[in-house]
């Protein structure tokens, strides 16, 4: 009972240090850094669903491509209920482009129009959930990845996804000359 009320109180600790670490950057940083042309992409285009099975209460976006909005969010596809329920955004997930980290190739899927509870347990995959994170598969072009999307009430979709990407690498250059010049008088 101990080692798991220790487990909680190191668990929160380091929560908290994330949390205190995140405010210390302004929103202009963090506006600045999602905008940085460092080889993270900046758009989705030739985006192709191959459906399998689309829930009648549910349309699927026909974007052929998408721009990276101002807070850094990528999408690639939306599904919208025509009457109430969740919907679900399909986005581009790089991970994270500080220093040290790994980038991912990673299609998300996330819930909305739902309680934060549902939010975790669908991000979690808990039992009747599925489809947060999806699964990459060969293709001959772009990123191509199956998708499983269900809720413990319905199945709503399911199918491959593909799709390309821009990227932006930014670059900048600096040229210095330099030289020297030698005066030889000559008297004669």
């Amino acid at each position: 009972m101990q080692h798991r009320q220790d487990r909680r109180r190191f668990r929160a600790l380091g929560s908290q240090i994330l949390k205190n670490a995140s405010k210390n950057v302004t929103n202009k940083e963090k506006k600045e850094r999602i905008q940085k042309e460092d080889g993270k992409a900046f758009e989705t285009f030739n985006i192709e669903t191959d459906v399998t099975y689309l829930n009648p209460k549910y349309t699927l976006s026909k974007q052929r491509a998408n721009v990276m909005t101002g807070n850094g969010l990528l999408k690639v596809f939306e599904l919208n209920p025509s009457e109430g329920g969740p919907s679900f955004i399909g986005r581009w997930d790089g991970g994270s482009r500080d220093p040290g980290k790994t980038e991912r190739y990673d299609l998300d899927i996330d819930i909305y129009r739902v309680s934060r509870e549902e939010k975790r347990r669908f991000n979690k995959g808990e039992p009747g959930y599925s489809g947060h994170h999806t699964t990459r598969v060969e293709s001959e072009r772009g990123y191509k990845y199956q998708v499983s999307l269900c809720t413990p009430d319905e199945k709503i979709f399911e199918g491959t996804v593909c799709f390309n990407l821009h990227r932006k690498i930014g670059v900048s250059d600096q040229i210095s000359v330099r030289d020297r010049a030698t005066v030889v008088v000559t008297r004669g």
